[in-house]
């Protein structure tokens, strides 16, 4: 509730000035009629918008400065006499607030009734206290209209869905900003809804000494990831947004003293109702390059404690062509009784050696006891593993005209704490490819195969082909064609796999694109598979429209290929037709 009313407190912050109301009724008495009835008895105007002059009828402040923004248009273009500008001048500075609404600038008044006139210095203070107002804040954003239609199995009813996200950032100075997003949906079917959002204000500082973020975080892991990995949450890898609300600061301390001694980096993480850290990062040593880490912290949701150390150094000289390092932490879990105290111990061992220094290993080994559970642990509880690997490259990295493709191989095992359950074995080996097109950099695959001893005789490949263009220099219509394709498969007991593939055409003297995609998910029983097809042609910058049909919805969007292991799953076996708008500011 206290984010919410603070947001709500800068949204009429900013909105009172946009809706001060124009239309206020100017009474019969008010000098404004005299002097435009003079004006129009001169032949000056024609009257008022409506084409006819008012009379007695009370008119509004709009209406008023709209006749008063014709008079300008009229005397800029033919003149007037002295007492008629002045007149002019005087309308001009009474309304300046709505002529500028309409449009009317500096410029025009200057071309109009002078340069030096109070009409002019009116305007010129109405834009400084604009510019004044407006100037620190940013406004950006997005907006979409969307129709669909169900036409198969059966015709159905139209759904007309439109959203508008828009984020004000604010600049307080030049260390500071704050910002808010605001969610409207559905403002066209008269069925609004208005979303402030959990967690979208946000107070960004970075000082000299101190920073401090608050919103929206997802701050870097810490260590090996022992007590806080930033990739993790509740101990397993997930596809949803790793950042969370919460508060992160760092502080830079130093002493004032001559020395200036360097006391460390102390950062703080909180994460409210969840848990609470404080690390502190300092290097010790003659050149102080090993660098150490102390962090504690209450865990609310796990219940408990946490405390931890973490130090890292290069086991070989700089000069040295080889390198290595070693990277070591230790942490400790209790229950808010300390009855229980629990513990878990990680290592990563890197090396890069070779002729060419392109040979990059490495070993991870990790114990952690049935107890020893923070809540974004990057190690799960009652584990002893192992893990290793070696990247290299297959091809020679000097030769420009060839497929570079590097090779990486790796082994896991892990059992629980006691030795006595094996709970996961396997062996896997990764290829990526790069260069494949000389002329094209960002075409790019690799293909992964990994065999599960534990689960016993599990096979899972998966592959990915991005940005391939058909075409070349001799065929320069088909290199209008880029064609993308994912697949992965599990063999087991009852296979899973899920093959995605779509074509993208860029048509060649229009700002527009085609989109047909394929996709198959077995997993999905009964409707297993799915196609769209999509043209898009932006109207201007960052302005598109967008017609389409899909058999079969599918979660992800069209050619959203970061979301495919999260969201391609099949929702529903409906055909539809759909036409939208998307506009970004």
């Amino acid at each position: 509730m206290k984010k919410l009313a603070l947001v709500l407190v800068f949204v009429f912050a900013f909105a009172i000035p946009a809706l001060a109301n124009p239309f206020v009724d100017v009474p019969l008495n008010h000098w404004a009629y005299d002097a435009v009835q003079t004006l129009a008895a001169k032949g000056i105007v024609i009257g008022y918008p409506d084409g006819t002059f008012g009379g007695q009828r009370t008119l509004t402040r709009y209406e008023f400065a709209e006749a008063t923004a014709r008079l300008l248009a009229y005397v800029e273009q033919y003149g007037g006499l002295k007492e008629d500008v002045e007149i002019l001048s005087k309308l001009a500075v009474e309304f300046a607030d709505e002529l500028a609404s309409l449009g009317v600038t500096v410029a025009d008044l200057e071309a109009a009734v002078g340069a030096q006139s109070e009409a002019v210095a009116a305007m010129k203070e109405l834009v400084d206290k604009h510019e004044k107002f407006f100037e620190p804040v940013k406004i950006t954003g997005k907006a979409n209209v969307d129709y669909k239609i169900p036409v198969y199995p059966t015709l159905g009813a139209g759904v007309l869905k439109d959203s508008t996200d828009l984020t004000f950032t604010v600049e307080i100075n030049e260390t500071t900003t704050l910002g808010f997003d605001i969610e409207v949906e559905n403002i066209l079917s008269k069925n609004a809804a208005f979303d402030p959002g959990g967690g979208d204000f946000w107070l960004k500082h970075y000082g000299e000494d101190l920073s401090l973020w608050i919103g929206d975080i997802a701050p870097a892991t810490i260590g090996l990831g022992l007590i806080y990995d930033a990739g993790r949450v509740d101990n397993v890898f997930s596809c949803d947004d790793l950042s969370y609300y919460g508060v992160w600061a760092q502080w830079m301390w130093n002493n004032d003293d001559e020395d200036n001694e360097d006391l460390g980096t102390w950062t703080t993480i909180m994460k409210p109702d969840d848990f609470y850290l404080l690390n502190v990062a300092f290097n010790v040593g003659d050149d102080e390059d090993v660098p150490i880490g102390v962090t504690a912290g209450w865990d609310r949701k796990a219940e408990g404690f946490v405390a931890g150390a973490n130090i890292s150094f290069d086991l070989t000289d700089e000069e040295d062509e080889d390198q290595a390092a070693i990277a070591l932490e230790g942490g400790v879990f209790t229950d808010e009784t300390f009855a229980n105290i629990d513990f878990g111990v990680a290592a990563n061992l890197s090396a890069t050696f070779g002729d060419e220094d392109d040979i990059d290993a490495y070993v991870d080994a990790w114990y952690t006891t049935a107890g020893f559970v923070p809540t974004l642990s990057g190690y799960g509880a009652d584990e002893l593993g192992v893990e290793l690997g070696v990247t290299f490259s297959l091809t020679d990295e000097e030769d420009e005209e060839d497929v570079q493709v590097a090779i990486n191989p790796y082994w896991s095992y892990v059992m629980d704490s006691a030795m006595a359950i094996n709970k996961k074995h396997y062996v896997g080996v990764e290829l990526d490819f790069t260069n494949i097109d000389e002329d094209h950099p960002e075409t790019e695959a690799y293909i992964l195969a990994e065999y599960y001893l534990m689960p016993a005789g599990e096979i899972y490949v998966e592959g990915q082909l991005l940005n391939l263009i058909l075409g070349d220099d001799e065929d320069e219509e088909l290199s209008n064609f880029i064609f993308n394709i994912y697949g992965d498969y599990t063999f087991a007991v009852t296979p899973d796999y899920t093959v995605v593939a779509n074509f993208i055409y860029n048509f060649e003297d229009e700002p527009m694109k085609l989109i047909v995609e394929g996709r198959y998910d077995s997993q999905n029983a009964g409707i297993p598979y799915s196609a769209e097809a999509k043209l898009i042609r932006d109207l201007d910058k960052n302005t598109s429209l967008y017609i389409g049909a899909e058999m079969n919805d599918w979660k992800a969007d069209i050619n959203e290929w970061d979301s495919l292991g999260c969201e391609g799953k099949i929702q529903d076996n409906l055909t539809k037709i759909y036409a939208g708008i998307d506009v970004k500011f």
